[in-house]
């Protein structure tokens, strides 16, 4: 005998009134999954970062995003390709992991970098150090402890041609990466960048600067990776106080200073320094014969994009740094122009990065090959 149904609950059971509160929903599990591709930046450019890399872009830590789509974004200045997250609850337990880790592929890295993500910046001033910079350190110490070690008791295999990128972000989490290293490293081209974290310098205060606008300089000039020397004539472009033009002078070079506003005064009186009280749009780079260009002036970047053009043609010029000043909401095609300078015809080569040292700006790094070079 089949059993019987019962009889289904009234309406009034089975349908919520309406002033009756919806159930809340179960919310998301946060994924620990690790993107393919964690971009390193700056938290003050954070969101320009994830804009930058769409969609698929996840915000893992302040400055620091994981995507799924491989490319050099001008607001990251490292990247961490198939990254892994290792946590474990020693520094010492954190050490062996990642040598584990590191050669699970068979690389026996020559090089460790161990870094934390990059501090917000507070007004004008230098960056501080991260909370967890001692446990950077201690975390260093600890790696290289081991290393020597293991490869004194021949428990490790002879180094190879890798290096293992660590980012932290907690005492004992972090983010590991393998990377090749090439033979022949060079700063303005290599991705992942050779620099720790992707951080050229520290930010030094120089004692004869007039400004802390040398900071940019200084970190743009690590990326080009070029000597300056004697026989360079600069043509600085927006000088004063001068800051950039001490700099160049501090290297040897001799310097076209273009700026209607004075020089500081010990500046204007280096016999190494000419000073033209003009608009900047309207030097002769060809006709100065200058071999590197600097502009830091604060123009719409259209204007800026037309020295860059100018720079290119230049048959003297061997190099140039140009800072893009920037506004809310960001044009993306004017980055997407800036970006078709950087592999003109001529030998030249190039990048546009936001640097440590940059507020809401990106700077155009140019160079040329020395065989395009005419004098």
């Amino acid at each position: 005998m089949a059993r019987r149904r019962p009889p289904p609950p009234p309406k009034s059971l089975r349908t919520p009134p309406k002033w009756a509160k919806p159930m809340p929903k179960t919310p998301p599990r946060p994924s620990n999954r690790v993107p393919p591709w964690v971009y390193v930046g700056s938290p003050d450019v954070e969101e320009l970062l994830i804009e930058e890399l769409g969609p698929s872009a996840k915000p893992m830590a302040p400055g620091v995003v994981g995507a799924d789509i491989d490319i050099d974004p001008v607001f990251a200045t490292q990247v961490l390709p198939h990254a892994e997250r290792i946590t474990t609850t020693t520094h010492d337990e954190l050490a062996a992991a990642l040598l584990v880790f590191a050669e699970a592929d068979g690389a026996s890295p020559m090089e460790i970098q161990i870094d934390v993500p990059e501090m917000a910046r507070l007004g004008s001033a230098r960056k501080t150090d991260h909370p967890l910079a001692p446990d950077a350190q201690r975390l260093r110490e600890t790696m290289a402890s081991k290393v020597e070690g293991r490869r004194a008791k021949g428990k490790m295999a002879p180094a190879t041609r890798h290096r293992l990128q660590v980012l932290l972000l907690g005492p004992v989490t972090c983010l590991a990466a393998v990377v090749a290293v090439p033979v022949h490293v060079d700063p303005l081209l290599s991705w992942p960048s050779p620099f720790s974290a992707g951080r050229a310098l520290s930010e030094k205060q120089s004692k004869n600067a007039p400004s802390s606008a040398h900071r940019k300089l200084d970190e743009a000039l690590a990326w080009l990776a070029i000597d300056v020397s004697a026989n360079d004539v600069v043509v600085d472009l927006g000088a004063a106080p001068g800051g950039w033009t001490r700099v160049m002078r501090d290297k040897g070079a001799k310097v076209i200073a273009v700026d209607r506003a004075a020089l500081d005064p010990e500046i204007a009186k280096d016999p190494g320094v000419t000073h033209l009280k003009q608009d900047a749009l309207g030097i002769d780079l060809a006709g100065h014969k200058a071999s590197i260009v600097l502009c830091d002036v604060i123009w719409t970047p259209d204007n800026a994009l037309v020295i860059a053009d100018r720079v290119t043609r230049t048959p003297s010029a061997r190099a140039a740094v140009i800072t893009l000043k920037l506004k809310q909401p960001i044009d993306w095609a004017t980055l997407k122009e800036a970006k078709g300078l950087l592999n003109r015809p001529g030998g030249w080569n190039g990048r546009i990065k936001h640097l440590m040292a940059n507020k809401l700006e990106v700077t155009l790094l140019l160079r040329r090959d020395a065989g395009f070079v005419t004098t």
